[in-house]
Order: structure tokens, then C-alpha cells, then sequence
């Protein structure tokens, strides 16, 4: 048995991190059967282009036990949904709803010709396998006694059997409403009213339109759609992982970031923080050549939760779909404003519509 912890510090161990051990057993994998109680989209994003990356794993069935009861966020169902139609379709697995009761196990099994060799069970939901930039730390454990993995496999399939219906077949129609993405982020602060009130009666007119649709289109791997590039390929395991769902980068043109005033690299200004027009504050940094890189400082995933958060929860954007020029003609924006708030190194950013 080995343990998994989440090593933040002050707390860093010897021991492997959950995410890790997930990713390091898919090579050896053909078949994966995992039961937990709470998912996020982007970590069904992720473990859809996992299974499509890595076409060693035959089979994936994910039983989900919570959501039943406490609820889908629509983003969160129209994810699940996406998943459970592709390995329907694929012929390699399913998505099914505990539906009976609430279950708050976290179990994931590992399968190959042999039958079941490794499982993992702790704390660690399947938002897990991505970074979200929570810190809570999770603790779990790896065994890899084949019969241990067999028990593990076998109740899982009886779960599904006795307590389970195909997402396809359950009616939901209810959703939960919050979908706060940067709440309780690190390196992100949500500010209350007056503040964000202060920095909007401060602007000055030191002002950039950054646009976010060039030449009437949206880079197709790259910019905000980086997570239909290549994925990261593991070489001590061979995995391919892929981006970020949230993993944001933007190239902003020489002809905004040649303007007197606009933030130049590897100068004091190079990283400012901004508050934004629904209250989030963070910071931001520019680099490369002619300043043309656009990004959040300590998070990448930070700017494209601020952006693609909002073109979720406009309804105009699917986890795991790509953002496309029809997708801001939809939001009623393609482009947000970067404005100077005073005479230090803030700045505001506003990407609002009036819908």
C-alpha cells in the first residue's frame, strides 16, 4: 500500500501525488472502472481527452453518486452528458447516476487482460485529476495487490448494477445555479462593492481594446482553445495528458501593444494586478516578444477561468467545446478592455455585455 497526499506546502511528503498515480497507471491499463461522489466539468473535460488520447483504455465506465441529490450545475450535466454520449458512441464505456441513495466513495480500479491489479481509495474526487487551484488537501491510497483491485472492481460493479441508471436515462431538469469559478481561488480575492466602486471612479483614459476574435477568427489550438493542442506527453509514463480545460494564453497584435501607456515586458509594469468588472482582483503579466503575451501571473488557468467562466455561464459555451468567433457574436463581445485605474499598477478589465 502507498500512500498519496496533496504535498502543499508547508506540508510536502516523499509520497506521490494523487494526480500523478492516476496518470501513471493508464499506460498499463486496458480498462477503468471509478465511482465517485462529485465531479467538476473540466475534470470530465480532461478524462474525455485522456480516453481519447490514450487508446489503450478500452473501456472506462464512471458511476457519479452525489449529484443526484445535491444537484448538477447545468455545466457540470451537459458535460457529463458529453462523455457518456462519446463512449457510448465509442463503444468503450458509460456515465451512470447513483440514484437510490447518496455515494460518497471515492474509488478508482485499474483493469488489464488479466483482470483488476491496482485501485486507488481516499478523499480524492475526480476534480482531482486536474489543478484546481483550491489547495485542499486530499489524502488517499494505492494498492496494487491484484486481489484487493478485484474486490474493489466487483463492488463497483455491483453499485452500478443494483444502484445506477445511465445518465441518458435519468430526468434532470433542476439545476444548481452557482457556478463561482474563481471563489475561494488562490492567488485570486473577491472584493466587495465599494472597493470595485473605488477602482472604477479612478479610471483614466489610458485605455486598450484587447480583442479576443482576430481576422474574424479564434486560433483553433492556442490563445483560449489551448486545450485542443497537443497534450503533454508524460515520457516516464508515456501518458498523454491534455491542457487545461481553463489553460489560457492571449496574443494580443503590435498594433494595441505599440500604444503609449499599454504594460511593456521585463519593465516594473510587466506584472499589475487588475480588478475586474465582477469583482475578482488578481494579477496579470505581460512577456514575450513585443509584449505580445497576455496572461495571469501565478495561474494561467486564472485568466481563462475569468474569460470562459463568463461565456459559461452566458450559456453560449460548452466545457470541452471549442471557443469559436459565433461563440462572442452569441456573448455580445469579442474583445475585453484593459483600462489604467490611478497612477500605480492597477488596472481594470472589463468584459461586460448588456444583455
Amino acid at each position: 500500500m502507498e500512500f498519496l497526499f496533496s504535498n502543499y506546502k508547508p506540508l510536502d511528503t516523499p509520497y506521490r501525488t494523487f494526480a500523478d498515480t492516476f496518470y501513471s497507471l493508464i499506460p498499463e491499463a486496458t480498462r477503468m472502472d471509478i465511482a465517485v461522489g462529485y465531479i467538476t466539468a473540466d475534470s470530465l473535460a480532461e478524462l474525455k481527452q485522456t480516453i481519447a488520447y490514450n487508446s489503450n483504455i478500452e473501456t472506462l465506465n464512471l458511476l457519479i453518486g452525489m449529484h443526484r441529490w445535491d444537484k448538477f450545475t447545468k455545466l457540470e450535466y451537459n458535460a457529463a452528458s458529453d462523455l457518456n454520449d462519446y463512449l457510448r458512441g465509442e463503444g468503450r464505456g458509460e456515465v451512470r447516476l447513483v440514484t437510490p441513495f447518496k455515494f460518497h466513495g471515492k474509488l478508482y480500479c485499474y483493469s488489464d487482460s488479466s483482470g483488476a491489479f491496482a485501485g486507488i481509495i481516499g478523499s480524492n474526487n475526480l476534480s482531482s485529476i486536474v489543478e484546481s487551484g483550491s489547495r485542499t488537501y486530499e489524502a488517499s491510497s494505492l494498492f496494487r495487490e491484484p486481489e484487493n483491485a478485484k474486490k474493489m472492481r466487483s463492488f463497483i460493479e455491483d453499485l452500478s448494477v443494483k444502484a445506477t441508471d445511465n445518465l441518458a436515462d435519468c430526468e434532470i431538469n433542476d439545476f444548481r445555479q452557482n457556478n463561482l469559478l474563481l471563489e475561494n481561488h488562490e492567488h485570486v480575492e473577491k472584493i466587495p462593492h465599494d472597493r470595485l466602486a473605488d477602482c472604477v471612479s479612478a479610471l483614466t483614459d489610458t485605455r486598450f481594446v484587447i480583442p479576443l476574435v482576430k481576422d474574424g477568427k479564434v486560433p483553433e489550438k492556442s490563445n483560449l482553445n489551448v486545450f485542443f493542442g497537443k497534450g503533454r506527453l508524460i515520457t516516464r509514463t508515456g501518458v498523454i495528458q491534455p491542457r487545461h480545460w481553463y489553460e489560457a494564453e492571449l496574443i494580443v497584435p503590435s498594433t494595441v501593444t505599440s500604444l503609449a501607456g499599454y504594460p511593456q515586458k521585463e519593465t516594473a509594469g510587466a506584472v499589475f494586478d487588475v480588478i475586474t468588472d465582477d469583482g475578482w482582483k488578481f494579477s496579470c503579466k505581460v512577456s514575450g516578444d513585443y509584449s505580445k503575451n497576455f496572461r495571469s501571473e501565478d495561474d494561467l488557468k486564472i485568466l481563462g477561468k475569468w474569460i470562459k467562466g463568463r461565456l459559461e455561464n452566458a450559456g453560449v459555451l460548452e466545457v470541452g467545446q471549442p471557443v469559436t468567433p459565433e461563440t462572442f457574436q452569441q456573448y455580445g463581445r469579442d474583445n475585453f478592455s484593459l483600462t489604467k485605474a490611478g497612477s500605480g499598477n492597477l488596472w481594470y478589465l472589463d468584459f461586460g455585455v448588456n444583455h
